[in-house]
Parts: structure tokens; sequence; C-alpha cells
């Protein structure tokens, strides 16, 4: 996915410094920003959801296997123990498979994880309690493996660990409470043997997330960083306008869009520029090139076209979609609103303000036509306006009038 366009800049510093403020952040709290958050889940959500599914699965098959125990260590509750793991367990696993394959909200993926968890350690819960068997003693740590299996295959976010860490403790101390032949000391132990389990995972499930976020935002960064270079490298710093890189990559994705098989080209140039320059100063150079810019840019059909710097003081505008007449009347349009603007100039011989020469070129691209060649014939056009006198559009508007007065006669 595109992170930043080139009218994104601005967004990109924004988002680079909030990336440098989430790696800074200390605290137990791994959650970002809220715009990196929704960013973060829309990149990784869905490889969570599928490593997420898999795991399932293999938590539901290692819970089938205890079957076996369930024959061996209390043979009296034998097919209540396989009702539940065949019965609750798999549907409760089934309807969580299907709800995470629907896209969910984050909060109801992660819940998920819990849900699984709990009916698991319930199973064993009512299994022990059923049973009269005096191996069941030691079944309550059926629970502590179920911890096991969630924390460490289906791994929740921390947040959710903690709760489900917390739920099944608390289910392993109602099992061991369960069972009347078990000593106090016993039960003590069993309750402590997950608690420890979760004194341990718990900072490692908190240290493996951080790390995954972390190396998340390295690398977002250094998209956004390399992103920022390659519009620095299209755009020209001065008028803000794409250069002729940006020209060919914007017209290259417009023919890949079929939006750009007819195209018009007009180049532009201010009139003795090197004379306003002697005259004024580079730095009054500069601005004039801005201003004429900003002229180009708002005598433009809007989004459609496209304005670009071609070096110096020339500038092409790109125009997909219209004819030879159509793109010679909008040079004319914006040849008089530069004219209007009256930019003060002492030009040799000349009018008393800046004036700019245009060249207009239309075709279809493809085999017999790309955008080089085309730019070409309306640069050639330029020269002719250029040798006629300057301050003028080739073709001149009033040639396709003339025409559609004899092709109406």
């Amino acid at each position: 996915m595109d992170l930043i366009t080139p009218t994104d800049s601005k967004d990109a510093e924004l988002k680079l410094a909030l990336i440098d403020q989430a790696l800074d952040a200390k605290g137990i709290s791994l959650r970002f920003p809220e715009q990196l958050e929704a960013q973060f889940e829309e990149e990784t959500g869905s490889a969570r959801v599928r490593m997420a599914q898999r795991n399932k699965i293999l938590a539901t098959l290692l819970m089938y296997s205890l079957i076996v125990l369930d024959y061996f260590c209390v043979p009296d509750v034998f097919w209540l123990a396989f009702g539940l793991r065949f019965g609750l367990v798999t549907g409760v696993v089934a309807l969580a498979y299907w709800i995470a394959s629907r896209d969910p909200p984050v909060w109801v993926r992660e819940s998920l994880t819990v849900l699984i968890a709990v009916t698991m350690s319930v199973a064993v819960l009512i299994i022990v309690a059923a049973s009269d068997n005096p191996l069941r003693e030691n079944y309550h740590l059926g629970i502590l493996f179920m911890m096991m299996v969630a924390v460490i295959a289906l791994r929740p976010r921390f947040p959710y660990a903690v709760v489900t860490a917390i739920a099944l403790v608390a289910l392993e101390g109602l099992t061991a409470w369960s069972v009347d032949t078990m000593p106090i000391e016993s039960k003590f132990a069993s309750v402590f043997l997950p608690l420890a389990f979760a004194g341990f995972a718990l900072p490692a499930v908190h240290n493996l997330e951080k790390l995954e976020r972390q190396n998340w935002l390295r690398s977002l960064r250094d998209r956004l960083r390399a992103s920022v270079f390659e519009e620095l490298s299209i755009v020209d710093p001065m008028t803000g306008l794409g250069n002729r890189r940006a020209m060919l990559q914007w017209v290259e994705r417009m023919i890949k869009k079929g939006q750009a098989d007819r195209v018009a080209i007009v180049m532009a140039d201010i009139d003795h520029f090197k004379s306003y320059n002697d005259t004024f100063g580079h730095l009054a150079g500069d601005d004039c090139i801005r201003r004429v810019a900003g002229v180009l840019v708002s005598e433009a059909r809007g989004s459609e076209d496209r304005v670009f710097r071609f070096g110096g003081e020339e500038f092409v505008t790109v125009l997909p979609g219209i004819g030879i007449s159509e793109a010679v009347a909008v040079a004319e349009r914006t040849r008089r609103a530069i004219a209007a603007k009256g930019i003060p100039h002492r030009p040799p011989g000349g009018l008393k303000h800046v004036t700019v020469s245009f060249g207009v070129a239309s075709g279809e691209l493809g085999p017999g036509l790309d955008l080089n060649t085309l730019i070409a014939e309306a640069d050639r056009s330029l020269y002719v306006a250029k040798q006629n006198g300057r301050n003028r559009v080739i073709p001149p508007l009033v040639a396709f009038a003339e025409s559609d007065l004899r092709d109406a006669g």
C-alpha cells in the first residue's frame, strides 16, 4: 500500500514525528497514537488473523490429544469429557474461526482467543468436578496446559493475554477447590503454579509484542523517509511543481489507467527572461517564475491537467483527453492572464511587462507517438512563437476559428 504521495509531505512529517514519539515511549502500554494504531492494524491484521486461524486448529488438536488422559485418569466421566472436548470446545472454536474470518473489530478478534482458552479450561473444571476417580486430583493441571497453549500458541495481544491469565488462574483455583480430598497445601500449590507461569510468560508476551511493534515502526519510518526523498527528487523546490521526472511518472500512470491515450502538450517560455534577471536580479527572477507558475496552474482545467517546470523559465502543461484546438484555447487564455498580471519588465523593444510564448501539440499516445515526440513537436511550435515576435501561441487560436468558419460555410 502507498502511504505517502507528493501531496502528502506534511502528513509524512507528522507521521515521522509520531513514530519517533512512539519509539521513545516508556511504560507498560503498547498501544500507538490512534493514527499509527489504525495503520498498524490495517497492515498487520490480515497476517495476524491467518496465524491465529492456524493456531486455533493446532490448539484444538492438542486439546483432542488429552482424550487419552481422560480415558486413563477419569474413566468414570470419559463420555462426558468426550462430549465436552468434541462438542462444546469444538463448537466454540468453530464459531471463533468463522467470526475471525469475517474481519471483525480488533477487540472481537482478540477476545475470541480469551473465549477459546476459557472454554477449554471450563471443560477441565466440569470434568474434575463430575469425577470421583482419585486421579482427578492431578487433573486440574490441564488448566495450566491450557494457559500455555493460550499464551504461546494462540498469542493474544498483551492486554488480552493478561485477561486470559487472570481468568485461567481463577478457574484453576475453582477446579482445585472442587476436589474435596485434596489437601489445602496442594490446593494453594495448584494455584501458585499457573501464577508462576503467568509471571514468567506475560513479560515475555509483552516484550515480543513490543519488539513486533517497534520493528513495524522502524519499517514504516524507512518507507516514509524513502517516500519523502522520492518526492524531493520529483518536485521543483522553487515553484512546488513537479519536474521532468514527475511529468514522465504522472503520464505513465495516466496511460496505465487508460486516461491519457489522447493528450495535449502546452510548452510555455517566459520572454526575455535573461534580460529580466540582468535588470531586476536573480531573486526577482525567482519570484517572477513563481508568479508565472501560479497563473499556469490557476488557468489549467482543474484536476484533469498538470503543470510541470521543464527547466529554467520553461514549463509544460499536460492536458489529457483534449485535441489541439481546445489546448490552444487554454494556452491563449493563460497567455492573456499572465499579461494581465502586469509583472514589470523592460525588455529590449518590447512591452513593459512580462509576457510568455506558447507552443502547443496534441496527439494519441501509442506505438507511433510517444510523449517525448509530442514534447518535441510542442517545442518546435514554441520556437516558431519566439521567432514570430514572442507573446503568442503557436498554432494560433485564430487559425482554428477561421477553420471553423470555413467548415460552417
